[in-house]
């Protein structure tokens, strides 16, 4: 189910540092193939498919129980990168949260 001139991505095992680069070869997939990949579940359905090890353990409850988040591509990415996105990322995204304000006010 890929595009004749892109490489199916490697399957993704839970390495922080490799999220990106996979998630990004996905993305390349649902761009050059917008018929196949139109509704969120494909575009989830997809990546659950090349998950492996830890990765493929994570998923494996959403899956068994049909999580909403399933069905919610935004949902899923914020999921997935928060369980497996390197933690240089995580660490900035918590920082960014303490950092909100509203008008004058922070909201911390």
């Amino acid at each position: 189910v890929c595009s004749s001139d892109l490489v199916m991505p490697e399957k993704y095992g839970g390495e922080p540092g490799a999220l990106k680069h996979f998630l990004n070869q996905c993305q390349l997939h649902f761009n050059t193939r917008p018929d196949l990949f139109a509704a969120d579940v494909s575009n989830v359905a997809f990546i659950c498919s090349l998950l492996k090890e830890q990765a493929a353990r994570w998923v494996s409850p959403l899956l068994e129980q049909d999580s909403p988040t399933l069905h919610d591509y935004s949902q899923f990415l914020e999921a997935i990168k928060s369980v497996f996105g390197s933690p240089g990322q995580r660490l900035q995204a918590e920082r960014d949260l303490l950092h909100i304000s509203q008008g004058g006010r922070s909201v911390a």
